[in-house]
């Protein structure tokens, strides 16, 4: 059975209180073979989202297809890597841990911040490329503002109680 139609993968630039870029791709079995359009997803709803459509991300793009392949490769490289040492042939080793770093790599796309948050400027880009309002656009800035520093007040000096 042949499964096909459209989708959204590649999550990334998650901010806060607002939701996150995702690509919408033409699949065939769940793989992500042509974008078709990028989305600021705000949320999912069953099988669906809301949001807005957004210019197309090549951060999610990326993201979406570097996951595919540390799947498809780390399985392949495990499996190799598996026969290979049941036939103790030399080449097991190195496969296998190509393997594992593709399971690292996969693993790390989705605990990664670089990935998976929007950095303080490309919020405001996502947020400004959906059509946010003037006051939820400084309402972003406020919440990625540095914190400002308590400013402490000037030590005096110490005695010790009279006993």
């Amino acid at each position: 059975m042949v499964i096909f139609g459209s989708r959204l993968f590649g999550k990334c630039d998650a901010i806060p209180g607002l939701g996150y870029v995702a690509t919408k791709f033409g699949h065939i079995n769940f793989v992500p073979l042509i974008p078709l359009e990028g989305w600021l997803v705000v949320a999912e709803e069953g099988n669906g989202w809301r949001g807005q459509a957004i210019s197309m991300s090549g951060k999610s793009v990326l993201t979406a297809w570097a996951r595919l392949l540390f799947i498809v490769v780390g399985a392949f490289s495990l499996l190799f890597g598996f026969f290979s040492f049941s036939n103790h042939e030399g080449s097991a080793i190195p496969v296998g841990l190509l393997g594992l770093a593709c399971i690292g790599g996969l693993i790390a796309s989705y605990k990664w911040r670089w990935v998976t948050h929007a950095s303080p400027e490309r919020a405001l880009e996502i947020a400004q490329q959906a059509g946010i309002s003037a006051e939820g656009l400084a309402q972003l800035r406020r919440m990625y503002a540095a914190p400002t520093p308590a400013v402490a007040a000037p030590a005096q000096p110490w005695t010790p109680p009279e006993s």
